[in-house]
This record gives C-alpha cells, sequence and structure tokens, in this order.
C-alpha cells in the first residue's frame, strides 16, 4: 500500500520541473545533433513534438505503470527521434524519475508518463516535453518531483534545462492531474498548458514559461456544473472556432458513470471559458470515451470526434461503438451537423457481432497527404483474424463533407507487412497517433497494443502513402528493444503527446 500524505493537487506546479543532461537509463546512444540555428529558426512556432528542431516530428510513449527500481506502476517513457529516412530507433531514450537530471524517485503508483503533452513552453524553436505523474501527488517531501516535470528540447534533442531547488505546491481541493494538453488558450502567441483535475475542473498554467518552468500565472476553471463531479479522462485541443485561440475538448464521468459527458472550453482573450455540455443532433448531452480534435473536410476550422465504445449498452442497434463527427464553425462546436459512424455503417470493416470497442480511441491526421484530416478509430476489442479481442484499426479519409466510410481501411497484426500476429487479447488499436516522422506532408501512424506480451505493450508504426497508411515497412517498438524488462501489464504504448 502507499503510505505517502495526500497532498495531492497541481498547484503553482505542484512541480513543474526542467530537467538537465536528461540520459537514458541504460546505455543508450544520445540523439543525434540534427538541427543547426537555420533549421531550428525554420521549426520555431511549428515545432509540436519536434525535440531537436530538425523538422521531423518525434515519438515520445509512455508505459506509465510498468515497474521501475522493484516500484511496481511507477512508469517511464520512451522517445524516439524522427529523420529523413523515418522514424528512427537508434538515440532513442527512456526517462524515468531519479535517472539523468529527472528529479524524484520511482515510487509505486506514480504512474509516470500516465499523461504526456508537447508544445515550445520557452520558445526557442525546440519542443519540449510535459510529463505528468497521473497516479503521484502523494509527496513525502517538499523536494519530490511532484505531478508535472517538463524535460527541455535542444539541437541535442531532450534534456538541457534547469531542475529547480524545490517545488511549490498548492492546495488539495483543486484535484489531481488526470490529462493533459497543451495549446494557446488566449491567443498571445504563448504557448499554456491545461490539466484536467479529478473533479473535472481545468487548472490552466499561461505562458510565458522562464527558464525554471514556472508559468507567467495560473488560473483554474470548474467544471460545467454540480452533476459532472468525476475525473477527466480524455482531453483534446484545437481551434475549432478559427478565432486564433485554442479551444479544449474534453470527456467526464458524471453521477450516472455509464454516461460520461463530452464538455467544451472556449478559447478567450483571458484563457479557456467554463465548460460547457456538447449536446447530440437531438438536442441531447453527447456521450463519449476519447475525443479528438484536426480539420477533417480542410475548411480552416478544427472539428471533433467523439468515441463512445459502450454506445451499445446505451442503444444496442450500435452495439460495438461509434464515432460522432462534429464540424467546427465560428460558433464553436455544436451536434446540429453531426453524423454517427459504427460497424454497421456501410464500408466499415466488421460488425456489431464483433462488440469490438470501436472507438475506445480517436485521433485526426493527414495520413495521405491531401491535406484534409483522416480519421483514426481504434476497435481493441474486435474479434480480428478469428482471435478474441485481438483488436484492429479502422481509417475513414477526410472529405469536404467529413469522414467517409469509402474505402475505409483496416489494419491488425495479420495485415501484410505488420510485425507480428493476432492474437487473444493483445487489444491492438488501444490508442494512435499520427505524427510526421519523415517531414514528407503524410502522416505515420503509431499503434499501440497495450496487451501483447501479457500486458507489457508494443507500438507499431505503420508508414504513410499517397494512398494512406501501408502495412509494408512497419516497424515495433517494445520494451526489451528499449533494453527495459518487459513488465506484465506494464502496458507501453498506454499514452502519447497531446
Amino acid at each position: 500500500m502507499n503510505t505517502r500524505s495526500t497532498t495531492r493537487g497541481l498547484g503553482l506546479l505542484t512541480a513543474i520541473a526542467a530537467v538537465a543532461a536528461l540520459t537514458a537509463p541504460v546505455a543508450f546512444a544520445a540523439p543525434a545533433t540534427a538541427a543547426a540555428p537555420a533549421a531550428a529558426k525554420k521549426a520555431k512556432g511549428k515545432s509540436r513534438d519536434d525535440f531537436n528542431g530538425d523538422g521531423y516530428q518525434d515519438l515520445a510513449v509512455a508505459a506509465p505503470r510498468a515497474t521501475v527500481d522493484g516500484q511496481e506502476r511507477a512508469g517511464y517513457v520512451a522517445v524516439l527521434y524522427g529523420s529523413k529516412s523515418g522514424l528512427k530507433t537508434s538515440g532513442k531514450q527512456v526517462l524515468r524519475q531519479g535517472r539523468g537530471g529527472i528529479p524524484g524517485v520511482p515510487q509505486e503508483s506514480d504512474e509516470f508518463g500516465g499523461t504526456l503533452a508537447s508544445a515550445d513552453l520557452d520558445r526557442d524553436g525546440y519542443a519540449d516535453l510535459v510529463i505528468g505523474a497521473v497516479g503521484d501527488g502523494y509527496q513525502p517531501d517538499p523536494g519530490a518531483a511532484g505531478e508535472l516535470t517538463v524535460v527541455w528540447g535542444s539541437a541535442k534533442g531532450l534534456g538541457r534545462g534547469k531542475t529547480p531547488a524545490g517545488t511549490t505546491r498548492g492546495s488539495a481541493e483543486k484535484g489531481s492531474t488526470t490529462r493533459l494538453v497543451a495549446g494557446d488558450f488566449n491567443g498571445d502567441g504563448k504557448p499554456d498548458l491545461a490539466a484536467a483535475n479529478w473533479n473535472s475542473g481545468l487548472t490552466v498554467l499561461h505562458g510565458p514559461f522562464d527558464a525554471a518552468a514556472k508559468p507567467a500565472r495560473k488560473t483554474y476553471v470548474p467544471a460545467a456544473d454540480q452533476e459532472i463531479n468525476r475525473s477527466s479522462f480524455a482531453l483534446a485541443a484545437g481551434d475549432v472556432n478559427k478565432d486564433g485561440r485554442t479551444d479544449i475538448l474534453g470527456i467526464a464521468e458524471t453521477s450516472d458513470v455509464e454516461r460520461p459527458g463530452v464538455l467544451f472550453w472556449k478559447g478567450t482573450t483571458k484563457g479557456p471559458a467554463a465548460s460547457e455540455i456538447v449536446k447530440d443532433s437531438k438536442g441531447k448531452p453527447l456521450v463519449g470515451m476519447s475525443v479528438a480534435v484536426g480539420d477533417v473536410n480542410k475548411d480552416g476550422f478544427q472539428d471533433v470526434l467523439v468515441g463512445n465504445s459502450a454506445s451499445g449498452d446505451l442503444d444496442p442497434k450500435r452495439r460495438g461503438g461509434t464515432v460522432t463527427y462534429l464540424p467546427g464553425s465560428a460558433k464553436g462546436v455544436s451536434g446540429a451537423k453531426s453524423s454517427v459512424f459504427h460497424l454497421d455503417t456501410p464500408g466499415i470493416p466488421g460488425g456489431p457481432k464483433d462488440d469490438g470497442g470501436f472507438g475506445a480511441s480517436v485521433a485526426v491526421g493527414d495520413l495521405d497527404g491531401d491535406k484534409y484530416g483522416d480519421t483514426v478509430i481504434g476497435v481493441p476489442r474486435r474479434y480480428a483474424d478469428g482471435r478474441v479481442e485481438s483488436g484492429s484499426v479502422v481509417v475513414l479519409r477526410g472529405t469536404r463533407s467529413g469522414p467517409t466510410a469509402a474505402k475505409a481501411k483496416e489494419f491488425t497484426q495479420n495485415t501484410p507487412g505488420v510485425p507480428g500476429s493476432s492474437e487473444t487479447r493483445d487489444y491492438f488499436g488501444s490508442h494512435t497517433k499520427p505524427f510526421d516522422a519523415d517531414g514528407d506532408g503524410r502522416n505515420e501512424l503509431a499503434v499501440s497494443a497495450t496487451g501483447e506480451n501479457k500486458g507489457a505493450g508494443e507500438v507499431w508504426v505503420l508508414p504513410a502513402t499517397a494512398s494512406g497508411p501501408t502495412g509494408k515497412g512497419s516497424l515495433t517498438v517494445n520494451p526489451t528493444m528499449l533494453g527495459v524488462n518487459p513488465d506484465v501489464w506494464g502496458k507501453f504504448g498506454s499514452s502519447y503527446t497531446r
């Protein structure tokens, strides 16, 4: 049992710490110095997930439930770097508490890496990585690492920075961090961070951030109403109304645990406004379990995708799950023009009988380079390839009218070119992340299977082509190749940057 005192809460930063000289805890090579000053300038303002400023997106992926130094569910984060030839498996880093300059020590149930975000917080042209320990907050002393750690980007990758002498603790009533997103919520050109708390409110850390990762100020935004009184377990950010300020979408449990609600925090000149409850086409509160934001129809407004893998519990006709598309507009997000996709939609592989958890994860990215955002849907409980809950991923192309099920693609571990094979309860499609590792304007696709290898977890990276993702040339990342013990139920691949 964890006997630490219950001093939970984000606080002024509830300890955001910038760390110096970050190296891997095993004998990994440091990432190559790939960015000249000119490249860094080019990357300025466009550097999300580009930790070394070379113009290629990097991949940060966590195993928050992994055992570290004998501490169960202490967690770690792995980072791999993009390049002209795609994601590199050399130069990888493993980030964990108490090693290579990261403050704190691994402790039971910290779940370091349970939430990740990326932004150029100090505006030097290099993305910085923010790591949340979602189970942390039970601090043994004022010098503990706290819930959030900022790792500075540099021309050599993650690592350069400064470690504060101590931490500043805040009040417990605001709740502990559950999810984290980055964006410019007040439109001043300086990246901010927003953390969802256990009571579904938001703690907002406003930029600019100084060399010690201290924000200019902090504000708190309460939940929409008294009924939303449990944890926010999904967040996504984007400019839904195209006003130059980042908006936030979230999923929060309510007093009825079977109907988690969808919340919308509009960005304003002062930061996120009080949340609104998003309603569906019938005017009822929209139910969801996952959320993503991206420009699907190429009109400049960021659109919203909400997955509800448990929709069959409420609507037997949609057993297996749904994904709802809500187009962005100058008025924000509305269900009036929404459309719904499910396993009975013509063109989508599978069927309701599979009870596949359709929409357990959802993401948006341009996977074919046509400038339309494509919708990536995780179906981790899909009875794919004859294996119970082996899982799959479905990709819907973006069009002027939104996602289309026409020519939808499905990927499993038995797809030609994808390493491995579908096995019972792999949960392929647990989490997904589109990212442009080779800078060609098309997003590669990272797919997690958190049940792989008895719950140790694994991540597949599918290359991008002009016709979308392909299994040919796919690579895998797992704890063994990282030099880390493949801990049972470590769940590598449980979180990516948001």
